[in-house]
C-alpha cells in the first residue's frame, strides 16, 4: 500500500525518523527491518506523524521498550527495539524490560499482544499484564484533570541568577538576600518580590517553604500583569531597580539580545502571572510519588505546575486526594514519561489526562464521601505544617503516625470511589 503523506514534513523531529520512514519505504512486499532507537516518538508531538506512518500501514510486528534502563554507557537515552513489517501485521508483540540485565541472560521481559486496531497516532501507551483492565477502566472514564482545571508552568524568567535572591531575611520593608549573578548580599524593597519555590520544593500534602524570594517588577493584578515602567520602578522600588541596573548588560544580552530595548528587565516568558499568587494545586516537574500540594499563599516556583480548578463544585481538597493517590501515580506511571530510578515526569501534557471521579452533589452518599475527603485532607495539611514546625522528638514521631494512618484512609476512600477491587489495590501497591 502506498506510504501516507512523509513523516519529516511537519515541525521539528530527531533524525532517526528519517531513517523509519526510508526504510520501510525501501522493503519490498515480505520485507522486515528492526531498529534500536529512542522511544521518546511514543509520546512527543514529532512523533505523531511517524506513528501515523505506523499505526495506518499497521507496519508494527514487535516493540521491546527499556523504559528508563540504560542501554549504552555514557549515554542517557530511554530506548526501544523496533521490529516492522512492509505488510499490515494484525497484532504487535510488546515487551516491558523491567531488567537488562536478566533480559540479556535470558531474552525474557514480560509480554503481551496489542490489536493493531488500538495502535493509532495518538500518544502511545502500551500496557500488559494483570493491570491491563484497570488501566483501560481508568482510560475510558468520561472527566479528565485537564477538563476540571487549567494547568500553567512555572515562571520563566530566562536569568534566575539574577531575578531569584536566596537565603532571604526580613529587614522592616526590605528583604537581604544573596545575588549569584553579583555574589554577595544585597537589600531590595520586600513589596517588590514574591516567595519563589523550586520543584524540588514541592513535596506531597507538604506546605511550601523557601528562603528565596523573586525580585518582580511587575504590577499584578486578579487578571493581568504589566512591566513597571523605569519611572515607576525608580520611584516604587529605586533598590530593586538599582540592583537590575548592576545586571543590566546580562539582562540585556539575553536570547541574543531580544531584551536591548526599554523592557530590558522583563521576564523572558511572562506567562499566567496573574495566577500565581492564587490558591492552587502545584506539583513538582517530576519525582518518583506523586507530589501534589496546596499552596495558599502566592508562591512563584519553577520546574513545576500550578493547577487551577475551573467553574466545579468539586474541591480542590477534594481533587488533591485524588492526584495524591497511588491509584492515579499508577496511571500516570502508564501514559507518561519514565526516568531513571522511578522518577515520573508531571507534565501538563500527561497530567492533564488523569481520570477524575466526579461527585453528584444531589446524591447524599456521593457528597458525604466528598466531604470526607475534603476533612481528610485539611487534617493531614494540618499535621504536615505542624510537623514541619517540630525538631525530631517524640511528638513529631506520634505526629508522622497520624500522618501515615491519615494518608491511608484517603486513599482507601479513593480506591473505593474508582472501584478499585482487593486484587487490583494488590497490584497497585507491589504487594501481588
Amino acid at each position: 500500500m502506498p506510504l501516507p503523506a512523509k513523516v519529516t514534513t511537519k515541525g521539528n523531529y530527531d533524525i532517526y525518523v528519517v531513517f523509519v520512514e526510508k526504510g520501510l519505504s525501501l522493503l519490498n512486499p515480505k520485507g522486515r527491518l528492526g531498529f534500536i532507537l529512542p522511544h521518546k516518538f511514543f509520546q512527543s508531538q514529532y512523533g505523531e506523524p511517524l506513528r501515523k506512518l505506523l499505526s495506518v500501514g499497521k507496519h508494527l510486528s514487535e516493540v521491546i521498550d527499556f523504559g528508563e534502563q540504560q542501554i549504552f554507557e555514557g549515554a542517557t537515552t530511554y530506548t526501544c527495539l523496533l521490529f516492522l513489517n512492509k505488510t499490515q501485521s494484525k497484532q504487535c508483540a510488546y515487551s516491558k524490560v523491567a531488567d537488562i540485565s536478566a533480559w540479556r541472560d535470558t531474552g525474557k521481559a514480560p509480554r503481551g499482544m496489542i490489536a493493531a486496531t488500538d495502535i493509532r497516532a495518538t500518544k502511545w501507551n502500551f500496557n500488559i499484564g494483570s493491570s491491563v483492565n484497570l488501566l483501560k477502566r481508568l482510560k475510558d472514564m468520561p472527566v479528565r484533570l485537564g477538563d476540571v482545571a487549567h494547568i500553567f508552568v512555572g515562571t520563566q524568567t530566562s536569568a534566575d541568577d539574577i531575578f531569584v535572591l536566596d537565603q532571604c531575611r526580613l529587614a522592616g520593608s526590605y528583604i537581604i538576600g544573596i545575588s549569584k549573578s553579583l555574589e554577595q548580599e544585597i537589600k531590595v524593597e520586600r513589596a517588590c518580590t514574591r516567595p519563589f519555590l523550586s520543584g524540588k520544593q514541592i513535596r506531597r500534602y507538604e506546605p511550601p517553604r523557601t528562603s528565596s524570594l523573586l525580585i518582580c517588577p511587575y504590577e499584578i493584578t486578579s487578571t493581568a500583569a504589566r512591566l513597571f515602567t523605569a519611572s515607576e520602578m525608580t520611584t516604587k522600588f529605586p533598590l530593586a531597580f538599582d540592583y537590575l541596573k548592576a545586571n543590566r548588560i546580562s539582562l540585556s544580552g539575553r536570547e541574543k539580545g531580544k531584551f536591548k530595548g526599554q523592557n530590558w528587565y522583563a521576564f523572558g516568558y511572562p506567562k499566567s502571572m496573574a495566577l500565581f499568587q492564587k490558591p492552587k494545586i502545584i506539583v513538582p516537574d517530576y519525582n518518583n510519588v506523586a507530589s501534589f500540594s496546596l499552596d495558599e499563599d502566592g508562591h512563584f516556583y519553577k520546574t513545576g505546575y500550578g493547577i487551577l480548578l475551573n467553574n466545579t463544585s468539586l474541591s480542590p481538597l477534594y481533587v488533591l486526594a485524588l492526584l495524591n493517590s497511588p491509584l492515579l501515580f499508577k496511571y500516570l506511571q502508564s501514559i507518561g514519561t519514565s526516568l531513571r530510578g522511578g522518577y515520573i515526569r508531571f507534565w501538563t501534557q500527561y497530567i492533564e489526562q488523569l481520570p477524575i471521579r466526579t461527585i453528584d452533589f444531589n446524591n447524599p452518599s456521593e457528597k458525604a464521601i466528598h466531604d470526607k475527603l475534603v476533612s481528610l485532607v485539611d487534617r493531614t495539611l494540618e499535621l504536615h505544617k505542624k510537623k514541619t514546625a517540630l525538631h525530631p522528638s517524640a511528638e513529631r514521631q506520634k505526629i508522622e503516625r497520624e500522618i501515615t494512618i491519615t494518608d491511608e484512609r484517603i486513599d482507601e476512600i479513593v480506591y473505593g470511589l474508582y472501584g478499585v477491587t482487593e486484587e487490583e489495590r494488590g497490584l497497585i501497591e507491589g504487594k501481588e
